[in-house]
This record gives structure tokens, sequence and C-alpha cells, in this order.
């Protein structure tokens, strides 16, 4: 009897498990010109995705550049080479907003260097499918770690924190 309840709770704990989420499959451009499809464009290597969703985002997105910069792109820690992630900084350009999309644009070559605009990709659209993944605060930016087919492994909204990035290195590690 004691098996049948385990055996019970069991399957009744894995039912009750959040299927794996999927990044909504969005056209964006590069800095560039170049048109590409994000999260098929980093098919077969986890990906770090900062999604900024509105002006009053900004100053907590800039408190990612850093430390994304220095672990996945210049990989300046000790150990940070064992990881292969790749990065992108999505702007969304949606409702009204899309009217500010290139005046937005030239202010980010502006003020940031190549090596950062290369992970640069615009959306300009609908907002839905966002909405679907839990963007809802046009105030706060959102990270999402997606793992080799696209799926959401880890997510987090708002200014850096160091354990978001303790949290990616467990997920990366195993």
């Amino acid at each position: 009897m004691k098996y049948v309840a385990f055996i019970g709770m069991l399957v009744s704990a894995t039912l009750s498990l959040p299927a794996q989420e999927s990044f909504p499959s969005v056209t964006t451009e590069t800095i560039q010109g170049e048109m590409v499809t994000i999260p098929d464009a980093f098919e077969g290597s986890f990906s770090l995705i900062g999604v900024g969703t509105g002006k009053k985002a900004e100053d907590e997105l800039r408190t990612w550049q850093v430390p994304v910069y220095n672990k996945f792109i210049a990989k300046t820690g000790l150990m940070d080479n064992m990881y292969d992630v790749k990065v992108c900084f999505l702007p969304l350009f949606t409702g009204a907003m899309k009217m500010a999309r290139n005046q937005v644009v030239k202010k980010l070559e502006e003020n940031n260097e190549q090596l950062i605009l290369d992970h640069v990709y615009v959306y300009s659209g609908e907002r839905d499918p966002f909405v679907n993944i839990g963007i809802d605060d046009k105030k706060r930016p959102y990270f999402f770690l997606l793992n080799a087919k696209g799926e959401v492994v880890w997510k987090g909204k708002g200014a850096f924190k160091q354990v978001y990035f303790d949290r990616m290195e467990e997920i990366l590690s195993q």
C-alpha cells in the first residue's frame, strides 16, 4: 500500500511539472540591417536574450551590459571559456514605440562599441508573442537563458544580480 501511495504521489508530481516554455520565434534586424529570426539563429547553442521593453527599462538593462559582455563575449573570467553562450540584446518596438525605432537605434550606435552592437537585434512588431512568455512590465528588462532547442531554462527580470549569473552557471555546467 505504501508503494501505491508513493507511485501515486510521484505521478501526481510529474504531471504538475510545468511544460518547457519556448521563446517565441520572431524576425529581428541587426544594427547592420540583416534580418535574423530569433531564437532560430542560435539553435544548437545556449543563448542569453535580454529584452528591453521600454524607455524606463534602460537603466536596469545597462546594469547587464558589462557583466554579460565580460562573461559571455570577452570571456574575461577564469572559467568563462567553458561557456558557449550566444548573446542577444533585443529592444522591442511595439505599438506607438515603432515610430521611435530609428531614433533609438541611432542613439544605440552612438553610445555603444561595435562589440556590443554586434549582439543587438531589433524587433518591430506586435507585443503578443512576448506577453505569452511573461513580459508584462515595460519598466523592467527581462532576460532568458535558452537551451540549444530554444527552450527557456532560466528567466529573470530587472537589474543585474550576481545570483542570476550563479544560477545560469549551474545550468550551463550540467
